[in-house]
């Protein structure tokens, strides 16, 4: 230990120092080993006392860290327990019996280069901020300037030279800070390509809400360049809860309410917590509906329109404010429901849904009711199952048909497409016919469900079982076909099979397009697209007035740069536009079992202008196939 001994001699120097406080930190349990006598008298500590009672924890383990970096590590603090504006000096120091530890050096700070940028900062700036961050965008670090200390408003302690990596800064504020409602947008915000861009044309600002404890406040984040600067820009933070700003964030929301209004044919803001509404935009039909009130009293109007007692039952259930209130504080996206109404003559039926409406200031506990009259929208889809039903009935054309006999394996054609009748000619069983077939014609991802579906073994297996049975699969040649089975056998229980092979086509590309739309008015929406996950490939739609049509001219892989030279949103736009439809997104969308995400860009319109879009997201799986719908709309265009 003479090596130790030597170093407490060295300490005895310092300990009349009255201008220079020494401490020195085990590495192992953040103790001091020693500190001189002016840390004594100015903190009451001593050996063995915790670092915590003379110097800031979360500097303390800052500077460490950058210590452990490179050997030496020295900046300034503007406000210690040893006085204002000190250099600060941290060393690490290693015994020969391997003993750890960090020595503080805390001296009279002296005006340098830096000490004048902050000065010039502050003097643009002033002091009122929770935050003030220094960007060196070349360097890719950031440096905090001023950030609040437990104590109350107005007492700060400046950490200057403690910068870190720009992306290591945006991810502790995303990760760390934002609500997670946030984090998707304040990620694009932070994304030093918009920063730049942004303040090419001014200021950049943006507003979330910031973690404090137990509750989340508004903050605003803004950027600012100055010619002072040289190249650095500044990034400054306050609380703006309660407050009415006109920031770029505020202004995207007011057009999105905006819109939301002009979107829906009626819209009501309901408050969960003091079960209240007030009224965004009336719905003609229910004449009489005060602009705002108790939130029950709207309820009770609106099932006094329901005939049906059990329909009305639901609705004071599913919608009443507690029930939303929970129901939305989970993953579920919005509530919807489809009541019969009295609001026309004859029968009618209402559509009400109840979402979140755009993150901003005072909205965090309020929710979207919306109503629309979906009768003609019920009419056209019993019209259309009606026809499906007919034409399953009385269809008589089919693909090709076989008699089997399960126990033998022999089977021979009734009905064959001209180019399969070689394969009744080369393969003397039906397990061999189809093994070929299955190779030569079915889709690779529809092969096993084929070959399983009309295994003789699958059905011997149940003879008594006389139940038809029916399965659809995809072709190579990208056609659809429906595979009946009927089950037969004797009076000796000689079990047979009659196997029926129907083009069905048509029929599932309309079931594809129109799965989710029975209840939507097509022809309300301006542009129309299908988005086929495996394939990457998105088509546009058109709607002629009865069914959904793909334009093969126009396809596209998504995540190319053809596509961003052909898609017409927005640059600054596009990048969340692409985000939305990434397969990381689109995979928690499916596995929290969303249906439909509403999202806002602004599109090129044909005079080359930019207008604010709605446009509505709609996942949905069908035979093993994920894919989207994406339905825009302007946002300024109503709802007649």
């Amino acid at each position: 230990m003479n090596d130790l001994k030597e170093f407490w001699g060295m300490m005895n120097v310092l300990d009349n120092a009255d201008d220079v406080a020494v401490f020195v930190v085990s590495g192992r349990d953040q103790t001091l080993l020693y500190c001189n006598h002016l840390v004594t008298v100015l903190t009451n500590a001593h050996t063995g006392s915790p670092v915590s009672k003379v110097w800031d924890m979360e500097d303390y383990r800052k500077a460490t860290t950058r210590c452990n970096e490179g050997g030496t590590y020295r900046y300034v603090v503007e406000q210690s327990g040893f006085g204002k504006c000190r250099n600060v000096t941290v060393s690490k120091v290693v015994w020969s019996q391997g003993i750890l530890a960090y020595s503080f050096l805390i001296t009279a700070h002296v005006d340098d280069k830096e000490e004048e940028e902050r000065d010039k900062i502050f003097n643009l700036l002033g002091r009122n901020y929770r935050h003030i961050y220094l960007i060196d965008m070349m360097k890719g670090d950031v440096t905090t300037l001023i950030k609040p200390v437990d104590g109350g408003e107005g007492h700060y302690r400046a950490v200057y030279y403690h910068p870190v990596g720009f992306d290591e800064w945006k991810r502790d504020m995303i990760e760390a800070l934002a609500h997670p409602d946030d984090r998707e947008q304040l990620r694009s915000f932070l994304d030093p390509i918009a920063v730049r861009s942004k303040l090419e044309r001014g200021d950049y600002a943006f507003q979330y809400r910031q973690s404090r404890g137990d509750e989340y406040r508004w903050v605003e984040l803004r950027f600012l360049r100055h010619d002072e600067l040289k190249g650095k820009i500044v990034c400054t933070e306050r609380d703006v809860q309660g407050e009415v700003s006109l920031s770029d964030r505020e202004r995207a929301n007011e057009a999105i309410l905006s819109s939301l209004s002009n979107a829906y044919r009626s819209i009501y803001l309901i408050d969960m917590v003091n079960n209240e509404y007030s009224t965004v935009k009336a719905d003609a039909l229910l004449f009489g509906t005060p602009r705002e009130g108790k939130y029950d009293t709207l309820l009770q109007i609106v099932s006094e329109f329901i005939p049906d007692e059990g329909q009305r039952r639901d609705l004071s259930t599913i919608f009443s404010a507690k029930a939303l209130k929970e129901t939305l504080a989970g993953d579920v996206d919005n509530v919807v429901r489809e009541y019969s109404s009295a609001i026309n003559e004859g029968e009618s039926w209402m559509s009400v849904t109840a979402f979140m409406p755009p993150y901003m200031q005072g909205m965090e506990d309020k929710c979207v009711l919306t109503f629309m009259d979906i009768t003609e929208n019920k009419r056209v889809e019993a019209e259309r199952n009606e026809k499906n039903i007919i034409v399953d009935v009385l269809s008589a054309r089919y693909r090709s048909v076989y008699f089997v006999d399960l126990v033998k394996g022999s089977y021979h054609s009734i009905q064959l497409p001209q180019e399969y009748r070689y394969i009744e000619k080369q393969f003397k069983t039906i397990d061999e016919a189809m093994e070929h077939y299955a190779k030569a014609y079915v889709l690779e991802q529809y092969r096993d469900v084929f070959k399983n579906s009309i295994s003789r073994a699958e059905l011997l297996e149940h003879p008594g079982d006389h139940t038809r049975r029916e399965y659809v699969y995809r072709t190579v040649e990208d056609t659809w076909i429906r595979l009946h089975i009927y089950p037969l056998s004797d009076e000796k229980g000689h079990a047979e099979a009659i196997l029926i092979f129907e083009d069905f086509t048509d029929v599932m590309v309309q079931r594809e397009l129109s799965l989710l739309y029975n209840a939507v008015l097509l022809a309300d929406y301006d542009y129309m697209y299908e988005y086929d996950i495996d394939t990457d490939l998105i088509y546009r739609l058109q709607f002629n007035g009865e069914r959904l049509l793909r334009e093969k001219s126009w396809d596209s892989q998504l995540h190319t740069r053809e596509f961003k030279d052909l898609v017409p949103i927005h640059p600054d736009d596009l990048p969340l536009f692409l985000m939305a439809l990434s397969k990381e997104n689109l995979d928690d969308a499916f596995a929290a079992g969303k249906t439909v995400s509403h999202m806002f860009f602004r599109r090129r319109t044909e005079d080359g202008e930019y207008r604010l879009f709605m446009y509505g997201m709609h996942y949905y799986e069908d035979m093993g196939k994920r894919r989207v719908l994406i339905m825009a709309r302007d946002s300024e265009r109503e709802v007649l």
